[in-house]
């Protein structure tokens, strides 16, 4: 019997080693996070308390759904999809350009101008709406201690 050798496909690290540094960073940002809103749920927990009699809590829940939010945006497990799925607009949009940054040095330099104002953009973004949420809720939150000791 005159069997063919038929070469088995050559298997890379390189793919590999890419999966496993990008769920090693996912969970640093999961991690980074979780570290970050454990306060804020505590925080925002005693303050529905302190203002039950008020309103409804509602400050437990914004940060409930902050972190629900991040979570679809880690989306840690998304190494587990078939490669030929459509890509998502999350965390794993942003690193694979950053390593097309490091990859090619002559379009690398531009496009980390370009993430870094990027990313500068949503940060000034995301503070000019945290500085506003927070404005209008202590105005609210002042409003309403003014009529109690007026009454």
């Amino acid at each position: 019997m005159n069997a063919e050798h038929i070469p088995e496909p050559r298997r890379r690290a390189g793919p590999l080693i890419r999966a496993v540094a990008m769920l090693q960073v996912k969970l640093l940002l999961g991690a980074a996070r979780d570290l970050a809103l454990s306060p804020l749920t505590l925080g925002a927990a005693l303050l529905d308390l302190v203002l039950l009699k008020s309103h409804e809590p509602r400050f437990f829940r914004a940060v409930l759904r902050i972190g629900e939010r991040t979570e679809d945006w880690i989306d840690l497990w998304s190494g587990a999809r078939h490669p030929d799925s459509p890509p998502r607009e999350n965390v794993d949009a942003l690193l694979a350009r950053v390593e097309e940054v490091v990859r090619d040095p002559q379009t690398g330099a531009r496009r980390a101008r370009v993430l870094k104002r990027w990313a500068e953009r949503q940060m000034a973004q995301a503070r000019q709406r945290a500085a506003e949420e927070v404005s209008t809720r202590m105005k609210a939150l002042s409003d309403r201690t003014g009529k109690r000791s007026e009454d």
